[in-house]
């Protein structure tokens, strides 16, 4: 709060002062008054006048400029007026006021939409495992009758589905994971087991050098892992490549690569790219929830594409600074 804007704010009580006092000074000389008389009383009232602005400016300046380093020092914004306290001037009073009303309702409409979202989420998840059930049996008739083309449709379902659980579980991961010690190259050679048959069926070959050891959650890895080797093989990879070097795990693919223009954008919620548009297969979902569930679990993750596409996910080096 500085003194000028206050003195702007105070223009009316300022020209107000000057005229008392001219008015003032006029009258005491139409009584023939003795000038050094007249001098003093004016001089006295224009000096209350000044001390009155300076006691107010320096007590609201003093208020207002704790309350924004308070403001500046809160994580959230929005609970300032939980921790402001009350002002002795009338209308700082009114002011706090409004804002313990404004955010009393505020509040209760943020604990209202946490709870449908929570409601919501918690839905999708019991859908999702109740989804599972059917999936499986159709899965079951296929490998028993042979319908190779229809389990590779219901695989795709199967994911998708997977996809859904883990969107819906990506803003609780605090209440749902394990930091584990876990050895790269078993941990990779797991997923790329259980995606066997249906590499073998693209006719895909992997290459896996990965050795080495890093701190994470095997499931939330394992989600991450899956959607980069789904997208790999999505844009065409007939050769991917793992590696392991200075805490950071490289998959690298031949397929057709990402559009320079669109590397910035990989990320985003539901960007699908040049590729992704020219295939009509894409959600744009599969990235953004690696990049969200790695900035969740203190993991680092860049995408680069020179003759293929190559996906880096970077591990701390101590487990106690894995979780963010």
């Amino acid at each position: 709060m500085s003194g000028l804007s206050f003195l702007k704010d105070k223009m009316g009580f300022v020209f107000t002062l000057l005229l008392t006092v001219i008015f003032g000074f006029l009258i005491l000389s139409m009584l023939n008054c003795p000038l050094s008389l007249i001098l003093s009383v004016s001089g006295l009232y224009l000096l209350g006048g000044i001390i009155a602005l300076l006691y107010e400016y320096t007590k609201k300046r003093v208020y207002y400029n704790h309350l924004l380093t308070q403001l500046s020092e809160l994580p959230q914004k929005r609970l300032i007026s939980e921790i402001m306290e009350p002002p002795t001037f009338c209308e700082g009073v009114i002011l706090w006021d409004v804002l313990k009303a404004a955010n009393k309702s505020m509040n209760d409409e943020v604990a209202r939409l946490e709870k449908a979202n929570r409601e919501y989420r918690e839905y999708v998840e019991l859908w999702v495992h109740e989804i599972k059930t059917p999936i499986s049996g159709v899965r079951l008739i296929c490998d028993n009758n042979g319908y190779d083309e229809v389990a590779d449709e219901v695989e795709k379902i199967e994911k998708y589905v997977e996809q859904a659980l883990f969107y819906a579980r990506s803003e609780s991961v605090e209440r749902d994971y394990a930091i584990q010690t876990l050895d790269v190259h078993t941990f990779v050679g797991g997923v790329i087991k259980r995606n066997a048959k249906y590499l073998i069926a693209r006719k895909i070959k992997i290459e896996h050098h990965a050795e080495g050891r890093v701190y994470a959650d095997p499931k939330w890895l394992e989600f991450i892992l899956q959607q980069i080797l789904d997208n790999a093989v999505k844009y065409g990879a007939k050769t991917i490549v793992y590696s392991f070097e200075n805490n950071t795990l490289m998959i690298k693919d031949d397929g057709v690569g990402i559009p320079q223009k669109d590397l910035p954008r990989v990320f985003e919620r539901g960007f699908t790219g040049e590729n992704g548009r020219k295939t009509a297969r894409s959600t744009g979902m599969g990235l953004y929830l690696c990049k969200r569930l790695c900035e969740k679990l203190g993991l680092g993750i860049a995408v680069s594409s020179e003759g293929g596409t190559a996906v880096s996910i970077t591990f701390p080096v101590n487990p106690y600074t894995t979780f963010m």
